[in-house]
């Protein structure tokens, strides 16, 4: 799945009408300190998830689109006051909405709404699910397909949550095309990677579960682990009585986050140490939970050393790389360069792979390992971040750079000897 656009109405000191294009892999928010470049990733996280609940008591009116392989989505979310939400809908919608189940019996200072659409390819289809204080609803096709009352905010539900609930009354083929789209979205959890050590000290605070109900296991806490490790730890219990302590070796997995590490760090070994918190006869229905995850790391003289005392770059790279193999789809990482060797910047962009990215950067050694293959690919890669002066107050704003300016850029990065951080900082854009 990737995010293909970005329309904002409004959202905190956001310029009303910021529209935003995105690359398929690489994003890059440029700016000086103050223009906004960490909100930006923080909404760009609340948006892939789909999870409004932490803008519950925020106003906010969005829209966004994202493509997924024989589907395309649109979503429109909103927080605002009726007299607000009356003009958004006639100037995003053309007038047009679904009708609701029944009138709101008392007015609230902020009226949340989420709608989206789903294009279906290959048979054509299109599905509308909305979402608002007088209930839940879905068209297919124009067709009525389900609608029920609410009693609780719509804000408390993701996006993707609600799809789930629609789906489950959909006609079986309906269902059957979005079960995929659901398995990927259920799984995203792409936080933004902080500029200094918050995903390292977040790693050892892990916790994850697994109940057994019949013959079917549960997982619990999936998004905080990388997407090999439940069957790893599943595999560890699940025919013996489980220890207390279990130890992921850096040579059992050649493509784990812990062997790139120990492979980059220059060490000769590692080892993931996850303790086994709760045990509750599993084998009959029951739970076990594990946490409290650190590492031990062996240097090449013999030398033994814990997480503690690694170095701050190795800290950073050991959670980079941790969090990539959380999330299969995209990374949102502040300052990704910060305290890294340009070789590890080098080795963490190429472990970028496919994955959607939007990073942000005052590091000229991320630039210098950045190429584009056209003006069109450097233009949607690139979100210049500044502040403008409207209706005498100052807003942040953010654009793509103008076609023309894309075009210089392009032909000067292509032909001559310069960086990109050069030609941006000629140019006034960085």
């Amino acid at each position: 799945m990737k995010l293909t656009k970005l329309k904002i109405h409004r959202y905190r000191g956001i310029a009303p009408g910021t529209v935003l294009v995105f690359g398929p892999t690489l994003n890059l928010a440029m700016g000086r300190n103050g223009t906004g470049r960490t909100t930006l990733l923080e909404l760009i996280s609340i948006i892939l998830g789909s999870d409004f609940s932490g803008l519950i008591q925020e106003e906010f009116s969005l829209e966004y689109a994202l493509a997924f392989p024989g589907m395309e989505i649109h979503v429109s979310a909103r927080n605002v006051g009726r007299a607000a939400a009356a003009e958004l809908e006639g100037a995003s919608r053309g007038g047009g909405a679904l009708l609701p189940l029944r009138t709101p019996e008392a007015a609230t200072p902020l009226e949340p709404t989420l709608e989206a659409t789903l294009q279906l390819d290959a048979p054509s289809s299109q599905i509308v699910m909305r979402a608002d204080a007088s209930g839940l609803f879905c068209e297919v096709d124009g067709q009525s397909a389900y609608s029920r009352s609410m009693h609780w905010s719509v804000l408390d539900r993701t996006v993707w949550t609600l799809i789930f609930m629609v789906a489950q009354y959909l006609a079986p083929e309906v269902k059957e095309r979005l079960k995929e789209l659901l398995r990927r979205t259920f799984l995203l959890a792409p936080s933004r990677f902080d500029e200094a050590l918050g995903m390292f000290e977040q790693i050892g605070n892990i916790k994850y579960a697994m109940e057994m109900q019949g013959d079917e296991v549960f997982p619990l806490g999936l998004m905080a682990l990388p997407t090999w490790m439940p069957a790893w730890l599943r595999a560890r219990v699940e025919h013996s009585p489980p220890p207390d302590v279990l130890e992921f070796s850096h040579d059992e997995l050649e493509r784990s986050f812990l062997a790139k590490f120990v492979t980059l760090a220059g060490f000769a070994a590692g080892r993931l140490r996850v303790e086994v918190l709760e045990k509750r006869t599993y084998e009959d229905g029951g739970r076990l939970g594990f946490g409290r995850f650190s590492f031990h790391f062996t240097r090449k003289d013999g030398t033994e050393l814990t997480q503690a005392q690694l170095g701050h770059g190795q800290k950073r790279l050991l959670s980079f790389l941790y969090y990539l193999d959380v999330n299969e789809d995209f990374a949102i990482a502040d300052e990704l360069a910060s305290g890294l060797h340009p070789r590890w910047v080098e080795a963490c962009l190429r472990e970028l792979g496919t994955r959607q990215c939007f990073l942000t950067t005052q590091s000229p050694l991320l630039l210098e390992q950045i190429s584009f293959g056209s003006a069109e690919d450097l233009r949607a890669s690139l979100i210049l971040c500044g502040v403008v002066l409207r209706d005498g107050r100052e807003w942040l704003h953010w654009s793509n750079p103008l076609e023309e300016t894309a075009a210089q850029l392009f032909e000067a990065h292509r032909t001559g000897p310069r960086s990109l951080g050069e030609l941006l900082q000629t140019q006034g854009l960085w």
